[in-house]
């Protein structure tokens, strides 16, 4: 159900101060601005009346200076309201936000050069306005086209509705904080059922790095600041040395929220951790351009795979490019590179589609592999797209590998159901010999959508937009037949007789039996809702994401934070555990699809696979 609306504007103009800002007194901040806006100057103004000095007079004019000044300030006043809230184009950037005209932010601040990050120490008001300001995109610099929807003005029935909303989400996300800092301050993951923590990702407060970039969106200043301090007082990598820790998930959820974070604020203690990582990183390479799947602080203990995993090898150059980018050493962004440009030599039975596990070394055939785009592929796919991007389009041997991997997805991958509905597809799972394809989607895949699409608009290929919402829409029906209101964790349908069709289960829309039921709080069908609606402005995809949360409200919500389930059709079937990505992306996602579009711009950032957002300068 939706939340309660506001039914004064006055106070929902006070409650979105708040959550953009970031005020930890939203009564107290409030009064005391209405008390200077609204009732200093009145009183001023019949003071100055009442107390004013000798008039000069001069002829037939008797002329009260004080009075004079007093009525060209009203008369300025009068003429700057009529600019400001009269005449303003709106824009698909949020000019007419609540927020922007509150705080006398414009679309022009955007546009001017940022000078780095570099800046004074400065007063905590001042460092959450420079993070408001960094938030919508000032500083970002590229010569590509814009893509994102140019919105309208929106109605305030609209607008009160989804910052509503938007509220819903931050109190969500404030919810799964507070029970992160209250029972596993420091650790990985906190157990949302039980209480306590679990460490799975080298132990060094996944979560919290996690969700840094994500505070700051939100307004948390509080909590970020409490967050940084624990960073520079605590943080460390250098424990155990010698113990094998993941590279991938390393990389997209420490590496990538440091990067995200420090592009967002500024802070450079964020930025040294980025690079002191990065070195340490840097040991998995050793012997081969591809990093090996583990690595350890100390060199000398670094292993060698036989194959490394696609996903993994192709989900760093985001990261690496950026860093090479913030420290002005090149070394990381020539290895991340390195990799893409011996991929890009392989010779694969389907073109542009790799099998899960490749090896190091140009020219290698593949042949006789399941290709698709989930799980162990899927982000190599979305980076080919998004370090196009982050490279301003200047690296095009990548463009071209992405749309030859999207032509192959067209012929061989697209399944559609036997009933004839032209509304939704799967992305099934092929031969690379038979070109046989099976009905089986994982969640994973559900960001292809929001690939499709951002290609789409770059590339101006208006089919795969068509099928981007087709591929989204066939993702959400997973969400929407569910007895939880939640996705299986892979989807997988009857084959049908007909070659690339597929049979629904009536009641499930997937087979119950044959799907991978469980659903662990994963963030790539509203990563591709957001996508989007930032790209058509079409405001259902707001509503689908809407009903999503309230599935997670209804099925996922603990006393302590959010639980995944071990079954869709069960919401009793909780498994106890909050992955970080949670706060890193499905919260992350769901307040950007109802925050103004100025958020995060899709003009102004490039998400890593952990949605950190890159600043592209």
């Amino acid at each position: 159900m939706e939340p309660p609306t506001f039914n004064r504007r006055l106070g929902q103009f006070r409650t979105m101060i708040d959550i953009e800002k970031g005020y930890s007194e939203p009564d107290k901040q409030y009064s005391s601005s209405a008390r200077t806006t609204l009732g200093t100057p009145l009183g001023s103004l019949k003071k100055l009346f009442d107390h004013s000095t000798d008039p000069i007079v001069s002829g037939r004019y008797t002329i009260n200076l004080r009075r004079l000044f007093v009525l060209l300030l009203i008369l300025i006043g009068m003429i700057t309201l009529w600019f400001v809230a009269i005449l303003p184009e709106h824009s698909g950037e949020g000019a007419d936000s609540l927020i922007q005209n509150a705080v006398g932010i414009t679309n022009q601040d955007r546009l001017k050069n940022d000078e780095g990050h570099a800046r004074p120490r400065v007063s905590p008001q001042d460092s959450a306005t420079y993070r408001y300001e960094r938030v919508r995109g000032k500083g970002a610099r590229t010569s590509l086209k814009k893509i994102q929807f140019k919105f309208p003005r929106e109605s305030d029935q609209d607008r009160l509705q989804r910052e509503s909303r938007l509220q819903a989400v931050r109190g969500g996300f404030e919810h799964a904080w507070t029970g992160y800092r209250d029972h596993a301050w420091g650790h990985d993951e906190v157990s949302p059922v039980s209480g306590g923590y679990k460490d799975n990702f080298n132990g060094w407060g996944a979560t919290m790095i996690d969700s840094l970039d994500t505070l700051v969106i939100m307004g948390f200043n509080k909590e970020f600041d409490e967050a940084l301090e624990w960073v520079k007082t605590n943080f460390t990598m250098t424990n155990n040395p010698t113990i094998q820790r993941p590279f991938f998930e390393t990389i997209i959820r420490y590496m990538g929220g440091f990067l995200g974070a420090y592009d967002l604020t500024g802070e450079k203690v964020l930025l040294d951790k980025a690079e002191e990582l990065g070195k340490y990183t840097l040991n998995a390479f050793q012997g081969s351009d591809f990093p090996n799947s583990q690595f350890t602080i100390d060199p000398s203990f670094s292993g060698r795979d036989e194959s490394s995993v696609l996903a993994e090898i192709g989900t760093l150059q985001l990261e690496f490019s950026r860093l090479s980018m913030l420290t002005g050493n090149p070394i990381y962004d020539q290895k991340a590179r390195k990799i893409f440009d011996i991929l890009g030599t392989a010779m694969p039975e389907i073109p542009g589609l790799l099998p899960p596990n490749v090896q190091d070394g140009e020219g290698r055939r593949y042949s006789n592999f399941q290709a698709s785009v989930g799980g162990m592929v899927d982000s190599y796919y979305e980076y080919l797209l998004k370090e196009w991007i982050l490279l301003d389009g200047k690296a095009t041997k990548y463009k071209e590998m992405f749309e030859e991997a999207v032509s192959s997805i067209k012929k061989y991958m697209i399944m559609t159901p036997e009933d004839g509905s032209k509304d939704y597809v799967i992305l099934g799972q092929v031969n690379s010999a038979s070109k046989a394809v099976e009905p089986d989607m994982g969640h994973l895949a559900c960001f292809m959508s929001g690939s499709l699409a951002m290609g789409s608009k770059y590339f101006g290929r208006p089919e795969d937009l068509l099928l981007a919402r087709q591929v989204a829409q066939g993702c959400y029906l997973g969400y929407h037949h569910s007895a939880s209101g939640l996705a299986p964790e892979a989807a997988r349908f009857t084959g049908s007789n007909q070659p690339g069709k597929f049979v629904t289960d009536p009641q499930h829309f997937f087979s119950p039996y044959r799907s991978r039921m469980e659903y662990i709080l994963r963030p790539e069908t509203l990563e591709s809702l957001w996508i989007l609606y930032r790209l058509t402005g079409e405001k259902k995809y707001q509503d689908q994401a809407w009903e999503i949360f309230q599935s997670l409200e209804r099925s996922c919500r603990t006393s302590i934070a959010y639980t995944g389930l071990t079954n869709v059709n069960n919401i009793h079937s909780q498994d106890n555990k909050m992955e970080s990505f949670f706060l890193a992306e499905t919260l992350k996602y769901l307040y950007l699809i109802f925050s103004t579009p100025d958020v995060i711009s899709l003009d102004d950032f490039v998400l890593n696979t952990e949605a950190h957002p890159l600043l592209r300068t």
